[in-house]
């Protein structure tokens, strides 16, 4: 008898239908998902100070869903300013968004953690890259004392002047000085930045807990240039054996300052998308080809 597939340990952002937890679009989205196989759904903390988990934590969980959680920073709370005042803000925004991540059952907490998003003005000092990493290095020990693993989303060059790219990001976390310290890449940024996005995957597999899955133009899986199959299969092949994400973004699904945030300005997933589903089936696949 065949052995069935295993089933993809496997999040999405539900970016691709909302901006956070509307009661009028939520549910469906989460038994839709619970519906197709998916595990987990990206908990997007945009605003840690505001965010209330009960509603969201009931909703998963009576899905049977659990959260990955991300969030940021923002000017005035960053833990990469060369201001103290400036960088405490940016700890205690971090605390805060660790706190919230445990209250809602994840076991992580991603996204650009170190620094704000956004077309930095110059490059980054090798002292306030090592300040930096030493900092989310101190947080990390202190989120896994709660159970959730803090990980950095290696971006692009338009979008932070720390980390583009996984052999950067692997600097990084090394100079952390904390054995906790993820990383977390994804093949959007990795086009844009890497000669080898396979081989990039492979450097950083020591430290690699969140590989996400998109196009180049983050709208519908089938039909960008990326061979996400083939490129699925040589990460398997390289021995990455952690969660995968899904992650896409369309302009009609987004609130304003959302899309304006992401440069969304556009719609290129199709009013009827099923992306979820393309997503699923594309890793369970390439589970079942390795074998």
């Amino acid at each position: 008898m065949t052995a069935a597939p295993a089933a993809p340990d496997l999040a999405v952002n539900p970016g691709v239908w909302m901006t956070g937890w509307p009661a009028d679009r939520a549910p469906a989205v989460v038994d839709r998902l619970a519906a197709i196989g998916y595990r987990r759904v990206v908990v997007v903390l945009r605003d840690p100070h505001g965010f209330e988990v009960e509603p969201v934590r009931a909703l998963l969980q009576g899905a049977g869903l659990r959260a990955v959680a991300n969030s940021n920073q923002v000017a005035g709370e960053d833990v990469a300013s060369d201001d103290p005042a400036v960088r405490s803000r940016g700890v205690a925004r971090l605390r805060r968004a660790i706190a919230l991540a445990r209250d809602l059952g994840a076991d992580q907490l991603t996204g650009v953690t170190y620094g704000v998003l956004g077309k930095a003005g110059g490059p980054v000092s090798d002292a306030a890259f090592e300040r930096t990493a030493r900092l989310l290095g101190d947080l990390a020990d202190e989120a896994a004392e709660s159970g959730v693993r803090l990980l950095c989303e290696v971006v692009n060059r338009y979008e932070t002047a720390m980390l583009t790219t996984a052999r950067r990001g692997m600097e990084f976390a090394d100079l952390s000085g904390s054995p906790h310290l993820g990383l977390h890449l994804d093949v959007f940024h990795m086009n844009i930045e890497e000669d080898d996005m396979v081989a990039a995957v492979a450097e950083a597999m020591p430290r690699l807990a969140y590989l996400e899955l998109e196009q180049n133009h983050r709208g519908e899986l089938r039909a960008g240039h990326l061979r996400l199959a083939d490129f699925l299969d040589g990460v398997l092949h390289a021995g990455y054996r952690g969660r995968f994400g899904l992650e896409a973004f369309t302009a009609r699904a987004l609130d304003p300052d959302h899309a304006a945030g992401l440069a969304v300005w556009r719609d290129v997933l199709d009013p009827g998308t099923r992306i979820a589903e393309d997503a699923y089936a594309l890793v369970r696949d390439a589970l079942a080809r390795r074998g």
